[in-house]
């Protein structure tokens, strides 16, 4: 896999404040990487900073090994990219908005019109009018004129914004076609940390406009093989389980920590002290009916590197 985009200490101040803090990643070929935060972290300004919509104020940005402050035209040209809802002529299909898009775009033939058209599975509804479309569809049309051009990187900046699941999920499947298939850099800024989950292969957190941490899945998963397992329990008598451990836990493990939610325990510890919290339990009498590991998700590391931030909105 090579380089596509390259971020090197990229720093944007406003007024007397770092908006974005000498914030550094990579993405390369074939790969769908998450950018997350909370609103006002500094994701768009990142964004409109790679496409040329905001000066970068320090540290470089490269695109196909081409600096965007140095050579903006040619490292814009590799880029392709959706900011919120991409804007259509209703009244026309969508076919015609392709071929409207192509010529402003500099001379797009019917041949990649028809290709992009195939790639986001639009064939069977490309001749309808694009106010007949929904969401789902207008966005995966989105995504066919950000590729007319043949870039190398795709920015989509929230674009699950608004979409029904069925339109989530299309997009996903899009994107994953488009990394796996085509080879195509895919950067993804979002809030919504599940679907991140299921649709990248990497995430950075921005949090204050700084990158706190840069994960792929598979450290998340190796993260939760490694440490200690949160298990849920379901017992037959919820109160007098929850007095007992409430009461007992310590003396069975110092390493055993327990919360209770709605009915529910949940208790992190390994495998060996789960079994004693079983053992007593079922020594006073209480039917332990389920003890469900439950893995750490995205969510779950996000909130714990952003956790005490006090967001400012940008």
């Amino acid at each position: 896999m090579s380089k596509v985009l390259e971020l090197k200490n990229v720093t944007k101040i406003m007024g007397n404040r770092k908006i974005v803090d000498n914030v550094s990643f990579e993405i390369n070929s074939g790969e769908i990487f998450g950018f997350l935060g909370p609103n006002g972290a500094g994701k768009t300004t990142t964004i409109k900073m790679i496409t040329g919509l905001l000066k970068i104020d320090e540290g470089d940005i490269l695109i196909s090994n081409n600096d965007v402050k140095k050579n903006f035209e040619k490292a814009l040209s590799q880029v392709g990219g959706i900011i919120e809802n991409p804007e259509m002529y209703g009244y026309l299909t969508g076919r015609t908005n392709l071929e409207i898009y192509g010529r402003m775009h500099g001379n797009i033939s019917k041949e990649r019109i028809n290709e992009v058209i195939k790639l986001v599975k639009l064939e069977n509804r490309i001749n309808d009018k694009v106010k007949k479309y929904s969401l789902g569809m207008r966005q995966r049309l989105g995504v066919a004129q950000a590729l007319l051009h043949n870039p190398k990187l795709l920015i989509l900046d929230e674009p699950t914004n608004g979409l029904d699941p069925m339109g989530i999920k299309e997009l996903r499947d899009t994107l994953r076609h488009l990394a796996e298939k085509e080879g195509l850099a895919v950067l993804v800024s979002s809030h919504l940390l599940s679907e991140m989950e299921l649709m990248c292969d990497r995430v950075g957190i921005i949090d204050n406009g700084k990158i706190i941490d840069i994960k792929t899945l598979k450290d998340i998963k190796k993260q939760n093989i490694e440490s200690l397992i949160t298990y849920e329990l379901e017992v037959s008598n919820y109160s007098l389980a929850r007095k007992i451990i409430e009461n007992d836990y310590n003396k069975i493990s110092e390493e055993i920590t327990v919360d209770f939610k709605e009915n529910k325990i949940l208790i992190s510890c390994s495998r060996d002290e789960i079994a004693n919290v079983n053992k007593a339990l079922i020594m006073e009498n209480i039917l332990v009916y389920t003890i469900k590991p439950i893995n750490n998700t995205l969510e779950d590391e996000f909130m714990k590197v952003t956790t005490g931030s006090k967001m400012q909105i940008v």
